[in-house]
């Protein structure tokens, strides 16, 4: 029964897709069929086959080897007084200087990997294994790879030469894939975040941004066909080259890099944290005049699982759950995946949360993407910086592909929900 009711929810998912969108060209057939059958392909043998336990097990152990890596600077050198045992015993720990650590090592480390060749070459395999399938460009194909494990200003340098040169729809696929994944170093996060909650969560994360990918091809796809003849099509391009001079030169900037990130989340979680707590000062207050005090709070999360709720009763859980997950949705779209994490992990931490097994882990998968408000900024002002001249097509495209990015990770959450 749970298996139709997510295979129902897969296909009002899609249709959702094609509904929201231009509708400008005939459905890609070829595209959405091959981008579902991958993606029942990788779910079944990462979930099912006995390629899971050794899969899950090298994440997990690599995982935990980032973090322990990542944690040591802290506690010998910078802020041995205040991460110590006996500090985190009395008071806990600082999670701010943790997720510090935790990114600025990963960028660090991603860096050097991509000088040596490491992550072209990977990104290169896969990129051409999915051009062919999906019959997308070459462009298109790169950055959606490169999405699985690279942000999404990260990833559109591999293609910096052919970033003004893209057609309208291969522009979209580009913004939507880089909206139904994450990157690497936050993926490492996360999983420390929810190490308590799950013991597998870091292979679930990598699953979750894996086959998020060509789900993302076929909703971009759906949402926006392709009506023009793009550059790379049916060609191969060369990676953009690394400008780093050597292995030290390449951590180094790799480190700084790793820090304006920290700072961004950071700079974000206060600002948008803030501005919503002020928001639902005003709309509960709102609340009260018209339902008194002993009605239920009002509240932009509460209005946002109520909005979400029949969305993520499509995923294939009870309608109870839904309620749940749509809240944390909400909050991960009007603030970040960040905080919808956080949240889960207090719920699932207090016994309280209201979710199953099956219904926590579809809804880890379903918010394992970068689509929210804030993200927008973040691609206009990154891609922007690469080609000026595609600002105009980048902003027009924004809302549109966090519905896209989002729509993506929800047919994952239904995918899941088959095999768990």
């Amino acid at each position: 029964m749970d298996m139709l009711h997510g295979a129902f929810g897969y296909a009002v998912l899609m249709g959702l897709a094609w509904a929201a969108g231009t509708r400008s060209g005939p459905p890609p057939w070829r595209t959405v069929l091959a981008a579902t059958g991958l993606q029942l392909v990788l779910a079944a043998a990462l979930l099912l086959s006995g390629l899971r336990g050794h899969v899950f097990a090298i994440v997990g152990g690599l995982t935990e080897l980032l973090e322990v890596t990542a944690l040591r600077a802290n506690e010998s050198l910078l802020f041995s007084g205040v991460t110590g045992s006996e500090f985190v015993r009395a008071y806990g720990p600082i999670l701010a200087l943790e997720i510090a650590a935790i990114i600025i090592f990963v960028a660090s480390l991603s860096r050097v990997l991509y000088h040596y060749g490491v992550l072209p070459w990977a990104i290169g395999q896969l990129s051409r294994f999915m051009q062919r399938l999906f019959g997308i460009s070459a462009a298109e194909s790169v950055s959606v790879t490169a999405n699985i494990v690279l942000g999404m200003t990260e990833a559109p340098l591999l293609i910096r030469p052919y970033v003004a040169r893209l057609t309208q729809s291969e522009l979209f696929c580009l913004m939507t894939a880089g909206m139904a994944t994450i990157a690497g170093t936050v993926m490492v996060v996360y999983a420390s975040m929810l190490a308590g909650a799950h013991p597998e969560i870091a292979g679930h994360l990598f699953t979750a941004s894996l086959i998020s990918a060509p789900a993302a091809v076929a909703v971009a796809k759906l949402m926006y066909p392709e009506t023009e003849a793009p550059v790379t099509a049916g060609g191969r391009i060369e990676l953009e080259k690394e400008d780093t001079l050597n292995g030290l030169d390449a951590a180094a900037r790799g480190a700084s890099e790793g820090m304006q990130l920290f700072l961004n989340i950071l700079a974000m979680l206060i600002a948008f944290i803030g501005l919503v707590a002020l928001v639902n000062l005003a709309v509960g207050w709102t609340g009260r005049l018209i339902v008194g005090e002993q009605g239920a709070a009002w509240s932009l999360q509460a209005a946002s699982g109520w909005v979400l709720r029949l969305p993520c009763w499509l995923m294939g859980v009870s309608w109870s759950e839904a309620a749940v997950i749509g809240q944390l949705m909400g909050v991960k779209t009007i603030l970040n995946e960040f905080v919808a994490y956080v949240e889960l992990s207090t719920r699932m931490a207090s016994g309280q949360g209201g979710l199953s097994d099956r219904a926590f882990l579809i809804a880890v998968y379903a918010m394992c993407g970068f689509a929210n408000f804030g993200s927008v900024a973040i691609m206009i002002g990154g891609v922007g910086s690469i080609a000026p001249e595609r600002r105009g097509d980048l902003a027009r495209l924004g809302l549109r592909s966090i519905v896209a990015g989002t729509l993506a990770t929800m047919l994952t959450g239904c995918m899941v929900g088959f095999f768990v």
